[in-house]
């Protein structure tokens, strides 16, 4: 009976913390963004259309 209620309450865990580690991943990726030099975001957004390939 014990066991079944400790079981219950990891499974409502997982997807909390799934989307914690999603939301931490995505606010980093924003703020890398953001912080990024003009000169290398435009050198980024160019590189699908970049002819030169070093």
């Amino acid at each position: 009976m014990f066991h079944r209620i400790i079981h219950e309450n990891w499974v409502a865990i997982v997807p909390i913390a799934a989307f914690a580690l999603t939301f931490t991943v995505f606010i980093g990726v924003l703020v890398r963004a953001v912080v990024m030099k003009k000169d290398k975001r435009e050198h980024l957004a160019s590189l699908p259309l970049d002819d030169n390939r070093n």
